[in-house]
């Protein structure tokens, strides 16, 4: 269980290093910007991800389904 944690920590500090330097190149996090800002973003980023992957999983999902749809009707015949 610790293991998990711990890697569970690393996932989310990868992500939040991310989405900062995603902030920084985009422009978005300068020498004004307050940590209330840079939060906000994070927090912003890290909900646009989760519904990137959340839709690219649903895809994913359907075309297995299709093809696994399409081998039954084929194998059928």
């Amino acid at each position: 269980m610790g293991t998990f944690i711990k890697y569970l920590f690393y996932l989310i500090l990868l992500v939040v290093i991310y989405l900062v330097g995603r902030g920084i190149y985009d422009g978005n996090i300068t020498k004004e910007t307050t940590v209330g800002n840079v939060i906000e973003q994070v927090d912003e980023g890290g909900r646009e991800l989760m519904r990137e992957t959340g839709a690219e999983v649903k895809s994913g999902y359907d075309k297995a389904a299709k093809d696994l749809s399409d081998k039954k009707a084929a194998s059928e015949k």
